[in-house]
C-alpha cells in the first residue's frame, strides 16, 4: 500500500469511520447481579470532545431516556476527565475510560463513576483497552512521525504497575480477548493497514497475522467466529489507490478466514458493524443494512435510511431492539443522541451533553 503520513492517516479514518473512536466489544458483560449506584441501569454517552481542548466529558441516560445527567466524571470526581475519550471498557466492577490525547486512563466504579486510579505511565496516544485474567492490555498508536512505534502496554490489574509491551505494526485499534487469545486489528496510521492480530498472552508474543480487508474498523465475536468489518481506503488523497468494503469471517478455532464478501464498488466504504440475533447490520451512505450471518451476498436494498436531520454522524450502536446514533453536528457544540427503533423510527433524541458524542455503553 503506499504510505501517508500517520497524522493523514488518522484524520482521514476518523472522517471515514463512524465509530472509529469507539469499541462496540469493549462491553463485557458482568457476572450475577451488579450493585446498584446512581448509574446502574442505564447507558453512558461518552463525548469525546476536541482535541486539545481538554473538555471531554460522560453523560449518563436512564434506559427509558428519562433521566439524563451530564459531565457526571467531573461531578462526581471534581476534575475534568481530560482531552479526547476514546474508548470505555467495562468490567465486573469498573470502567476504563481510555483519553487519547491526555495520554491516560481513568478507572472509576461503573456505578458510581468514583475514581479509583488513573494509569498515566506507559501511554502515547492510547486507543482501546481489555482486561484478561490479571492483566491490563491498551493499544498505542505512538508518535505521529514514527512508523515503528505502534505497540500494547500491559499493566498488572493488582496495581496497576507496567509489566511490558507488545511491538505491534502501524494503527492498533480494537482489543478483544476470546478463547486465551487476544485479538487486534490493525486498521491504520503510518500505512492504512488491513490485518487482524492474534496474541498469546501467556507469552506476550504475537502468533499469527491474517490480511483481511483495508482499513478493518469493526469485530464482532458471534457463534465461534471473528466478524470482521473493513471499510476500504476512501479516494482521497488522489495519489492513495480506493479500495472497497469486505466483510470477513474468521473461524477461531483454526485463525482462518472462513469467508468473506467484498462490497462490489471501490466506493462503498461501509462502518458500524453490528451483529444480534443472527443478523449483521452496518451503515453505509445514510442507511442501515441488514443480513443474516448466513448470508453468501450483501443486501439490494437498506434496512432504513437515517434521519435527514443528521449532520454528522459520530457515534452508531445496536442495544436490545435500538439504534442508538450520535450526530456530531458543527464538531464544537453539544452533539445530538438519536434513538430508533428496530423499524427504523425516532423514538427519542437528546441533548448529548457534551461534544463530539462518538460511543454508548451500556451498564445493566
Amino acid at each position: 500500500m503506499k504510505r501517508i503520513s500517520k497524522l493523514l492517516s488518522m484524520a482521514l479514518i476518523g472522517g471515514l469511520l463512524l465509530n472509529s473512536c469507539s469499541s462496540d466489544d469493549d462491553i463485557v458483560d458482568p457476572d450475577g447481579p451488579q450493585a446498584e449506584g446512581d448509574y446502574t441501569n442505564g447507558f453512558f454517552v461518552l463525548n469525546e470532545g476536541g482535541i486539545g481542548k481538554n473538555n471531554s466529558t460522560i453523560t449518563y441516560v436512564s434506559n427509558d431516556f428519562s433521566i439524563i445527567d451530564t459531565e457526571i466524571f467531573s461531578k462526581v470526581n471534581d476534575q475534568p476527565m481530560g482531552d479526547t475519550g476514546q474508548n470505555i471498557t467495562f468490567t465486573k466492577d469498573y470502567a476504563f475510560i481510555v483519553m487519547n490525547y491526555s495520554n491516560l486512563i481513568h478507572i472509576v466504579n461503573r456505578n458510581s463513576m468514583e475514581l479509583v486510579h488513573t494509569i498515566e505511565s506507559g501511554l502515547s496516544y492510547p486507543r482501546d483497552v481489555v482486561v484478561y485474567k490479571d492483566h491490563i492490555y491498551v493499544t498505542n498508536w505512538g508518535d505521529g512521525f514514527d512508523a515503528n512505534d505502534d505497540y500494547i502496554a500491559i499493566y498488572d490489574l493488582e496495581n496497576y504497575e507496567t509489566t511490558g509491551t507488545i511491538s505491534v505494526e502501524e494503527g492498533p485499534e480494537m482489543i478483544i480477548a476470546e478463547n486465551d487469545k487476544l485479538y487486534v486489528n490493525l486498521q491504520g496510521g503510518y500505512n492504512f493497514n488491513n490485518k487482524i492480530l492474534v496474541i498469546d498472552p501467556v507469552s506476550n508474543s504475537i502468533e499469527k497475522s491474517i490480511e483481511v480487508g483495508d482499513v478493518p474498523s469493526s469485530l464482532e465475536i458471534e457463534d465461534g467466529y471473528l466478524w470482521v468489518m473493513s471499510s476500504g481506503i476512501p479516494s482521497w488523497p488522489e495519489d492513495i489507490e480506493e479500495t472497497a468494503g469486505r466483510i470477513s469471517k474468521i473461524d477461531l478455532s483454526t485463525n482462518e478466514i472462513s469467508d468473506e464478501i467484498i462490497f462490489p464498488n471501490i466506493t462503498d466504504h461501509p462502518s458500524s458493524f453490528e451483529i444480534e440475533n443472527d443478523k449483521i447490520y452496518y451503515f453505509l451512505n445514510g442507511a442501515v443494512y441488514s443480513m443474516e450471518t448466513s448470508a453468501e451476498e450483501l443486501p439490494t436494498e437498506s434496512f432504513f435510511t437515517l434521519s435527514e436531520d443528521i449532520f454528522a454522524l459520530y457515534g452508531f450502536e445496536l442495544e436490545d431492539g435500538y439504534f442508538y446514533t450520535g450526530d456530531a453536528n458543527d464538531y464544537s457544540s453539544n452533539g445530538t443522541i438519536r434513538i430508533y427503533n428496530m423499524n427504523g423510527e425516532l423514538v427519542d433524541e437528546i441533548d448529548s451533553g457534551g461534544v463530539n458524542p462518538n460511543g454508548f455503553y451500556f451498564n445493566d
